[in-house]
């Protein structure tokens, strides 16, 4: 449906005719397709934003928001956005947040950075390692937004050493779904920046816990986050052209390997006695697609040729690990501690990844994180119908993969599902004391009903993680998967509907990847 002129000339008075558009030509392109392939048929045909809006700073932001609710007109607000962007219905316009771009501070001494929304991950990462600093980024990619809340969840490659969204979140300024500004934690008594929480009850838990509203509760407009050491080089030392680039030297106290275990018992021992240790920068366990698709600089052939020889090589499930050192005793005592650890549980090196041709580009893509795309979408690495969960506690994440992981087995059995080798994606964070885990899967292009595969797939994973206890994971979103959880998990879903009601009663602020608040 069109938008009514009068809201369309408002639109204009606000941000200027050059910053607001409804033509289908513009409209289209933002238009994510990812629906079709993941949700039920009834997503299948994606609706369009009315009109694309850009506004340029918060004040800007609120009179937009303002503006909807009177109207009765909905909007989704983004920065770089790789998914849950796109609206559900009609009547709802977009905000895109890319004007919106600086870095607003680098506090040094306290140890956190100032962001709006579309300041993207490479960005902050690069000032930050001119001043010996670094920053969780994504595992999405450094292409991806900075802003602590702008992630799902905001963890990646460096949480082992970096934490993730919700522990490095601290002051924000937020545009709640009718248009109040909201500035809370210290920014809100001190204007300054450095805590999250107070005076008083702490609203971080009304805009994020686990995973964050995904645009359906308003916009965030500046956020702070923790910052953290950075033992390496204030520039690294990048030689060539992408894809084929490479470190012309691996920084000192820097060292990649990969490890492969007889079974996935033995990895998940090793990744505790790693964090417990806490020797490690970076802690992945990715599988040998995910190593090959970030050897190949070609086409999928050269991939495959990659993947097919490390799959040789492995013994059974493996991780990726990083040490950055301070020093070369720090550095000395790091990879003892790694090799004995490594010699308590059966690992196995990969001689690829110790190769020093390919060991500096290893250790840049996984710290710059750019090869998320390829890890997650190329051989073996597709992820439909599985498991995504995160816990307090590692090994409770790990025995709730591991459940899941039954699924899949069942799956290749019955032809569904593409036998890809790969074992379950476990990762750590925070050295342990929380984790993150997938099921990756590839669906089967001989099987004549994948939207079957994800929605039989989706039960059964929901239903091991509500019968074992496994906490909410964090694929739990929409009215559906919440209602499901919620009773089994002392009713939350009943305060998260009075949280929307409350900050956003006109329900302006598009929440089909939320919550809404019907009753």
């Amino acid at each position: 449906m069109a938008l009514k002129r009068d809201f369309y000339r408002a639109l204009e008075d606000i941000l200027g005719p050059d910053y607001v558009s409804d033509d289908p030509v513009i409209t289209e392109t933002y238009a994510i397709p990812i629906r079709a392939g993941m949700s039920p048929e009834t997503y299948a045909v994606i609706p369009r934003f009315e009109a694309i809006a850009l506004p340029k700073d918060t004040r800007e932001v609120q009179a937009i928001v303002k503006l909807c609710n009177r109207h009765k007109v909905q909007y989704k607000a983004s920065s770089t956005g790789w998914m849950y962007c796109d609206p559900t219905g009609p009547n709802c316009i977009k905000l895109d947040l890319r004007r919106m771009n600086r870095i607003l501070e680098i506090n040094e001494k306290s140890m956190y950075a100032v962001v709006e929304p579309y300041v993207i991950g490479a960005q902050l990462q690069s000032e930050l390692m001119k001043r010996g600093l670094n920053c969780n980024l994504t595992g999405a990619g450094s292409n991806c937004s900075a802003l602590p809340l702008a992630a799902h969840v905001n963890l990646g490659h460096l949480s082992q050493s970096g934490s993730y969204g919700e522990r490095n979140q601290l002051a924000m300024e937020w545009v709640t779904g009718d248009g109040e500004i909201v500035r809370f934690g210290s920014l809100g008594s001190l204007d300054e920046w450095f805590c999250g929480d107070g005076p008083g009850p702490s609203l971080r838990g009304i805009i994020r816990g686990n995973t964050v509203p995904l645009g359906g509760l308003g916009v965030f407009t500046k956020a702070a986050q923790k910052i953290y050491h950075w033992p390496g080089p204030s520039t690294f030392p990048i030689e060539g052209a992408s894809p084929e680039y490479r470190p012309s030297y691996i920084p000192p106290g820097f060292m990649i390997r990969y490890f492969s275990f007889p079974t996935l018992d033995d990895m998940i021992d090793a990744v505790l006695k790693i964090g417990e240790s806490e020797i490690g920068f970076e802690l992945m366990c990715f599988n040998p697609a995910m190593m090959a698709s970030n050897l190949a600089t070609v086409n999928i052939e050269e991939e495959l040729v990659i993947y097919n020889k490390i799959k040789e090589e492995v013994l059974g499930p493996g991780f990726m690990v990083i040490i950055a050192a301070n020093s070369p005793r720090d550095f000395d005592y790091k990879k003892q501690v790694l090799q004995l650890i490594i010699d308590e549980t059966g690992g196995k090196s990969l001689e690829e990844a110790e190769d020093p041709k390919n060991e500096g580009g290893f250790i840049w893509r996984f710290i710059r994180i750019t090869g998320s795309i390829r890890e997650t979408s190329r051989i073996g690495g597709f992820r439909g119908g599985g498991a995504v969960g995160g816990t307090d506690v590692f090994p409770l994440m790990s025995y709730f993969i591991k459940s899941g992981a039954k699924v899949k087995e069942d799956f290749i059995r019955r032809g569904m599902l593409f036998d890809d080798g790969t074992s379950p994606f476990i990762q750590s964070i925070e050295h342990g004391h929380t984790g993150h885990g997938e099921i990756l899967n590839r669906i089967s292009m001989k099987y004549p009903e994948p939207l079957k595969v994800q929605r039989e797939g989706s039960e059964r994973i929901n239903k091991i993680a509500i019968e074992g206890h496994f906490g909410v994971p964090h694929h739990v979103q929409t009215d559906a998967l919440h209602d499901l959880y919620g009773p089994n998990a002392c009713n939350y879903h009943l305060w998260l509907r009075k949280i929307k009601r409350t900050f956003d009663p006109n329900e302006a602020s598009e929440s089909s990847n939320y919550i809404t608040a019907r009753d």
